[in-house]
């Protein structure tokens, strides 16, 4: 009785050995956790350099067999072995040694076979070509040049393996001088346990390629997480209106819980991923008359008061160093703009004063012109810019640092703005006239300029902006996608940005 257990035993050792190992794992989205199906998993095998690949499942998971050891005396894989001798030739001290080497391969198939010898700097030294059966061979290799380190190359139809060699000495011998088939090379031995240096990519649309190294012996579950390009990449909004909506209608307005009445909240930019949210002091031009800059003040306070009280996830910043040291600490980085000159009250003291406050970019207008500077929506946009004030503006925010936006702002005024400033100006929300003939969107000739000053423009999301010319009311993601994809085509992917105008 023992003696069967221990003959069952050793031929379930065989079997496992001989049929292969079998080793696993699930994929998941690094963010949410989420199984991942139709991850596609290129297994390569770091030794004989071959591949394979499956798909994950529905549920993430995935399963893959490696065959340990060839089953009967013809091969079914394709495999070639390191040259023996290696290294070869003679040498002064030892003029006896090995002055040629050997080469074995197995075939699995009948097919055509190419061997190629090329030195270091890839040129060919020697080749041949035969037409074999599956089965194993043996070449023998004579050298040929000066002493050097060589690589050979066993093909088919479908496999490739190069594989090193060195050669002692310069030899002016015949090459590859015969080929021989020999008893089929098994390519492990037992009872030795099978092992396997592989490299496994995992790769999904939309997602951030992972590769893994490893020794598998058989068994292994392997637990993968791929991060989302969304996830990866570090996400900016250019624009968002939510402290208006707060001053303005609903004070009361916790912005650290997810909310139902407006667009933004703390758990929401979290779930899309914003890593640096710019939010917009804006003043209504008819509402607050003759108040317009200690009202930016209080809603650059009430943004202020949000962060407080909200520290563990939102941080106002004034520069990238700071933003970069909050967005790696997992918070959101919020910065300050200011929406429509008349928000300075015609005042370079006003506009430093909201600097030192912590505002980093200025959109010269709004809907509204100012004394000094041309609105989009003005008659006039076409034909009148800055004034000499106006102007005076520009210089002061260049030398301050405050970053010019270009939204809402007629097309003389941009021209005129883009004569005068040394640094990038960038349209904050905007989108494409040739998609939408819109008077707050941008035409071909504006969008190249800004490209050229090192700007950018980041697309809106407003309706009204970016469906097409038949579509007042409505728009989806597709609609923002047409014109990113437009910006890209005209200008290139590094001067188009987002600019939500989400409230």
């Amino acid at each position: 009785m023992n003696s069967l257990k221990f003959f069952s035993a050793l031929s379930l050792l065989l079997i496992n050995s001989i049929i292969g190992q079998t080793f696993s794992g699930n994929v998941k989205d690094f963010s949410t956790s989420q199984n991942l199906e139709n991850v596609l998993i290129e297994i390569t095998d770091k030794n004989t350099y071959e591949k394979d690949t499956i798909y994950s499942d529905y549920y993430g998971n995935w399963s893959y067999t490696l065959t340990s050891i060839e089953n009967g005396q013809i091969p079914n894989s394709f495999y070639v072995d390191q040259n023996y001798p290696n290294p070869f030739g003679s040498i002064q001290s030892k003029p006896s040694g090995n002055t040629s080497t050997n080469i074995i391969f197995n075939i699995h198939k009948s097919e055509k076979v190419n061997v190629i010898i090329h030195d270091i700097l890839g040129r060919v030294v020697d080749k041949n070509e035969y037409f074999l059966q599956n089965g194993s061979y043996k070449i023998n290799y004579g050298g040929k040049g000066s002493a050097g380190i060589y690589f050979y190359t066993i093909s088919t139809s479908h496999n490739s393996i190069t594989k090193k060699m060195i050669q002692l000495n310069g030899t002016s011998g015949n090459g590859i001088t015969g080929l021989h088939s020999i008893n089929f090379k098994s390519v492990s031995t037992l009872p030795k346990p099978y092992e396997k240096n592989i490299s496994i990519i995992f790769s999904k649309y939309a997602y951030v390629s992972d590769t893994l190294h490893t020794i598998i012996n058989g068994g292994e579950n392997l637990t993968t997480s791929l991060e989302s390009l969304h996830s990866n990449a570090l996400l900016v909004d250019l624009h968002n209106d939510i402290l208006e909506r707060i001053f303005m209608e609903d004070p009361s307005y916790n912005i650290g819980i997810y909310n139902y009445k407006f667009e933004t909240d703390i758990p929401r930019l979290k779930i899309g991923g914003v890593d640096l949210q710019f939010f917009a002091a804006w003043v209504s031009p008819t509402a607050y008359v003759g108040k317009y800059y200690q009202t930016t003040v209080d809603l650059i306070e009430r943004l202020k008061y949000e962060a407080m009280i909200n520290s563990d996830n939102l941080v106002v910043t004034n520069n990238s160093e700071s933003s970069l040291n909050v967005i790696n600490e997992k918070k959101i980085a919020a910065v300050i703009g200011v929406e429509g000159g008349h928000s300075i009250e015609g005042s370079i003291e006003k506009l430093t004063q909201l600097y030192n406050l912590g505002m980093r970019y200025l959109t010269i207008t709004w809907n509204n012109s100012t004394e000094w500077a041309i609105s989009s929506s003005d008659s006039r946009t076409a034909t009148v810019g800055l004034s000499d004030f106006g102007k005076e503006v520009i210089r002061k925010m260049d030398s301050l640092g405050v970053i010019i936006d270009v939204s809402h702002v007629g097309i003389k005024t941009i021209s005129d703005i883009l004569e005068i400033t040394h640094n990038p100006i960038i349209a904050t929300h905007s989108g494409v006239r040739a998609i939408k003939n819109s008077s707050r969107n941008l035409y071909d000739s504006q969008i190249k300029a800004i490209a050229n000053s090192g700007g950018v423009i980041g697309i809106v999301f407003y309706p009204s902006f970016i469906g097409d010319s038949n579509n007042d009311g409505d728009s989806d993601i597709d609609d923002v996608v047409a014109h990113i994809d437009y910006i890209v085509n005209l200008v290139g992917i590094d001067f188009v940005a987002i600019g939500s105008d989400f409230d």
